[in-house]
């Protein structure tokens, strides 16, 4: 329950506050400084990514202790086995690669749009995905993004 006294209050006393100008290159500097400042290595990756990663490794590494434990009576069948954990192995050293590029990619920003008043900029690294507010729903309608009833 909003306390709309409150609010009426606050809303008067922002209002009082003295309207600031900002310089002509005011934007142009905010975007500059935000294309430019220092990104986290591991800051962007998701956490699920994280995990996936981890599990795949996990697995990969019991298949193989299980596989080396293992008698084999055909060298042959033990060669094989080697081989398959060997292109198991490089494959996930690719996707941890991969996640390690992505993460040292700095989040994009996204300029909104503004007026003489105002430019609105949304910093895509300050958003917190899993934040999810029960009534937000996504813009889109596409098959991706409707919610399953």
């Amino acid at each position: 329950m909003t306390n709309t006294r409150e609010d009426r209050a606050l809303h008067r006393a922002l209002e009082s506050l003295p309207a600031e100008q900002a310089s002509e290159n005011f934007t142009q500097r905010v975007m500059d400084g935000l294309e430019h400042r220092p990104t986290s290595k591991l800051g962007t990756t998701s956490p699920r990514a994280v995990g996936v990663v981890v599990a795949l490794t996990a697995m990969g590494l019991a298949l193989g202790l299980w596989i080396r434990a293992r008698p084999s009576t055909d060298p042959t069948a033990q060669q094989k086995s080697t081989q398959q954990l060997r292109l198991e192995y490089e494959s996930l050293q690719e996707e941890v690669d991969a996640l390690r590029s992505l993460a040292a990619q700095p989040p994009p920003v996204l300029y909104l749009g503004g007026d003489s008043r105002i430019d609105l900029v949304l910093d895509l690294g300050q958003v917190d995905p899993y934040a999810a507010v029960p009534d937000v729903r996504p813009a889109s309608t596409g098959p991706d993004n409707r919610r399953n009833p």
